[in-house]
């Protein structure tokens, strides 16, 4: 992933090198730097079984964040990587599907993270064909690239071992999504991010944003409704209106081609809906209404 996020930067007889954003070179350093520690617990594990500390399956870590509009440059690298992805098991998954029931839930995490691909790439094929996209769809498409390629990185370990992702999360159609990445600002909307960055609030946020999932229960139905909402999304059914305005700062959807159907409810066109996801590790809840008043401020733990 790392090599080829930086493919630019290297001259070949293809191409010439090109400046590559300081942003791609520190995504690939902190993937690089996985590497040494990753090697010593795979030689601790071969000496003596269950002596590695790292636990698996092993998760994609850290996202480099852009301090402004994420460039054009930066997706493109996170689509090769997701083409290299992609190549490493494309096979694999073909034989796999021959054993469906063994390799059910690498089967379902490719799906959706086959989706997510193709919104990034419809983004990123609109950039680079020149056309103009808002601030917000450079966002999107880096987050649709990076939930990508941490479901890729999930199926390629699950492919080599089946039980690897059985064990990971709790079984269920919905059970990997974003919401298991380790990823603080995992569904917070590209809108709230871009604010919260321009309004200095970004250090008090992202501490707010990890007291709430460290209390917070992800269940089967949130996976559930992110999964649905990226489906409805995907196929221009419904599109962010906003966010909520207290944590996680989530997006809040408003129904384009309706009636649309999230989580047995049926919502008519331009009706808006959103996922609270609850504070102080109360259960979260669906909330779907008629409008949405906006809200002056985002709420912070401690307002």
């Amino acid at each position: 992933m790392a090599d080829a996020l930086l493919q630019d930067a290297y001259s070949s007889d293809a191409h010439q090198s090109l400046p590559v954003p300081m942003m791609t070179h520190e995504q690939a350093e902190a993937w690089y730097g996985k590497i040494p520690d990753l090697l010593v617990a795979a030689r601790q594990e071969a000496a003596f079984e269950g002596s590695a500390k790292i636990p698996l399956p092993i998760r994609l870590g850290k996202r480099i964040e852009s301090s402004g509009l994420c460039p054009v440059e930066h997706l493109a690298g996170m689509r090769r990587a997701a083409d290299e992805m992609e190549s490493m098991f494309k096979e694999r998954m073909e034989h796999a599907r021959l054993k469906s029931e063994v390799y059910k839930e690498e089967i379902l995490l490719y799906e959706e993270a086959r989706t997510r691909r193709g919104a990034g790439d419809a983004t990123v094929g609109s950039i680079l064909g020149g056309r103009h996209v808002p601030r917000s769809s450079h966002e999107e498409a880096e987050t649709q690239y990076w939930n990508t390629l941490s479901s890729y990185l999930l199926i390629a370990q699950g492919l080599e071992d089946p039980l690897l992702l059985k064990s990971a999360s709790p079984s269920g159609q919905y059970a990997y999504s974003k919401l298991d990445a380790n990823d603080v600002w995992k569904v917070t909307s590209p809108i709230a991010i871009r604010e919260i960055r321009q309004d200095g609030e970004w250090d008090e946020a992202e501490r707010d944003l990890e007291d709430h999932w460290r209390q917070h229960k992800i269940t089967n139905v949130e996976r559930e409704y992110v999964s649905n909402t990226e489906q409805l999304l995907s196929r221009g059914e419904i599109h962010e209106d906003g966010y909520w305005a207290s944590c996680p700062f989530q997006a809040v959807y408003r129904v384009i081609k309706g009636p649309v159907h999230v989580l047995n409810h049926t919502i008519p066109t331009g009706h808006f809906f959103v996922w609270d996801y609850g504070e102080d590790g109360e259960p979260g809840r669906f909330i779907t209404q008629a409008s949405f008043g906006r809200a002056d401020s985002r709420q912070y733990c401690d307002d």
